[in-house]
């Protein structure tokens, strides 16, 4: 399950709503624990992102870095935790 974490995480850079839905309803169904469902949501920002980043990519860059190593920082600590 901790590379399913990761996998959020990766996937969550991703500055599309559409690729969350998918650990949402894998979180409804009961396959992922809610450690994995929050990394995801930290780390996705939708389509928020894609006006920044047309304007600034080098700032969309370093959010999403940011946002990045706080969701696996906090998904890791809720897995440790056993959420």
């Amino acid at each position: 399950m901790g590379w399913v974490l990761v996998i959020s995480a990766i996937v969550g850079v991703i500055p599309e709503s559409g690729p969350h839905i998918i650990f949402v309803m894998m979180f409804a169904k009961g396959l992922i624990p809610v450690s994995v469902l929050v990394t995801s949501s930290i780390v996705q920002d939708g389509h928020g992102m894609l006006p920044l980043l047309s304007y600034t990519p080098k700032d969309a860059i370093y959010i999403k870095l940011f946002n990045l190593i706080v969701g696996l920082a906090v998904g890791t600590a809720l897995y440790m935790v056993g959420m």
